[in-house]
């Protein structure tokens, strides 16, 4: 076992005081310097003391702010977080990892396992720490979904126009983002990055615009706001059907007419940003509920995006997982071709996100430099089903419990490959039909089709 980096800080916040203790003096006997707080009030108090550790471990549940706006608060810091709970489910995941978390595990949880996943966020927090890269994070694959989105990146980019990126959570929309802004005359100037998702609704106005002193209660400091930070360079504004109404008028004149007002003065100043948006919503069936501006909605769509699923370009997937081993340090491990069978047969309903969260898991367990089928078939069933993250227990132990996982995964198939069959037969046979009756796409049932070794008719 490697480990960890000298003086790695890491940050314990949970209501449970015997388990708070438990697990700060396990992982210092892994070489982590711990600190707690009992509360998120206590952890929010020590990181504004100036405390900046490597990694928090964070309880979703607690009295008072729960974790959930715990990440909220914290989402422009370089702590990478490692949320735990005890309540664990496919929601509670998707919502936390939305809000910027590491990952995400059910409790109890063992600090030899736990360890690893700690070092690989202490190391990305550091990296984050000595700036941003030179380079955007690469658009990786072949495909033709990704061949279109090169030359929309390469059109767009030469633009000043403002940019709406569509696609389901996980699709990969800030690293476009980047792309666009990378290749764009703006290069040299600073890329801002907000999601708006984490901010809280009284504050957006600030966070975007600034404030002057004395402007609220609590400000106690003239703030310049990210249109200023972002002067002659790019916004990007993510989750952007979260920005409250009033809000949105005021983006709408900074677009319109290249001004903002910050909180507090009746000055008007100048800003050169390009905006970039994103959303995993409908913006128009957001304007059509009235949640969303319709005057916005088409001052963003001048140039929109729609980013395909991981589901819809699983030409890409290999160079995909070879490039994200490659990010977390993990070149060396290699996929059987067994396993990877595996995963082309998986839907991906968490995209990239979710490919980087199973190869994070399956390097943690892996024995050794290969990725069997055992070990994928449990990680994508974690995933599928929301049981634990990882498993608390001894590697020895997990293995001698591959058959019990392997078998459920077989019991689930079988039950997914029968229901297939039943409809496949209502429809006559009828990809499209069966497809639509399933409420799913029609690539995705072609591809269960071929790993079931069944037939259909086009």
């Amino acid at each position: 076992m490697s480990e960890c980096p000298p003086s790695a800080q890491v940050l314990v916040v949970d209501d449970d005081a015997s388990f708070r203790f438990a697990l700060s003096k396990a992982l210092s006997r892994h070489g982590f310097e711990v600190a707690q707080a009992e509360s998120g009030e206590a952890a929010l108090r020590a990181l504004e003391r100036g405390s900046e550790p490597d990694a928090i471990v964070l309880d979703l549940r607690m009295g008072g702010l729960d974790g959930f706006e715990v990440l909220r608060r914290i989402a422009n810091r370089q702590s990478r977080t490692v949320v735990l709970t005890g309540h664990g489910s496919v929601g509670a995941a998707v919502e936390a990892m939305k809000l910027g978390a590491f990952s995400f595990l059910e409790k109890p949880v063992d600090a030899e396992l736990l360890a690893p996943l700690l070092r690989q966020a202490a190391a990305e927090s550091r990296a984050a720490r000595r700036g941003p890269q030179t380079q955007a994070p690469p658009l990786v694959g072949e495909g033709p979904a990704l061949r279109e989105l090169r030359e929309f990146v390469a059109r767009a980019a030469s633009s000043d126009e403002t940019v709406a990126l569509y696609g389901e959570t996980g699709t990969g929309k800030e690293v476009v983002a980047r792309q666009l802004h990378a290749h764009s005359p703006r290069a040299q100037g600073p890329f801002v990055a907000l999601n708006a998702a984490c901010v809280q609704r009284e504050l957006f106005e600030s966070e975007l615009f600034g404030h002057r002193r004395g402007a609220f209660t609590g400000a106690t400091s003239n703030h310049e706001g990210l249109f200023v930070a972002a002067q002659g360079g790019s916004l990007f504004i993510d989750e952007i059907a979260e920005l409250p109404q009033d809000t949105q008028a005021k983006l709408l004149r900074a677009l319109e007419n290249g001004t903002i007002r910050p909180l507090g003065t009746t000055r008007e100043v100048e800003v050169d940003v390009r905006i970039i948006a994103a959303t995993n919503r409908d913006l128009w069936a957001e304007v059509g509920v009235g949640n969303f501006r319709e005057d916005l909605y088409f001052r963003l769509q001048v140039l929109p995006l729609l980013l395909p699923p991981l589901r819809d370009r699983l030409e890409d997937l290999r160079p995909l997982c070879q490039h994200l081993l490659e990010r977390i340090g993990q070149a060396d491990k290699r996929i059987t071709e067994a396993a990877f069978g595996l995963m082309l047969a998986h839907d991906w309903p968490g995209n990239v996100r979710e490919l980087l969260n199973v190869l994070r898991r399956a390097t943690l367990f892996a024995e050794g430099s290969e990725i069997d089928e055992a070990l994928m078939r449990r990680m994508l069933l974690a995933s599928l089903s929301g049981h634990r993250e990882v498993q608390t227990r001894a590697p020895a132990a997990a293995l001698q419990q591959d058959a019990q996982a392997e078998a459920a995964t077989r019991r689930l198939a079988d039950v997914e490959r029968a229901h297939i069959e039943q409809v496949l037969r209502q429809m006559d046979g009828n990809i499209t039909r069966a497809a639509s009756a399933l409420g799913i796409d029609r690539r995705t049932l072609q591809r269960k089709l071929k790993a079931f070794g069944l037939a259909g008719q086009d």
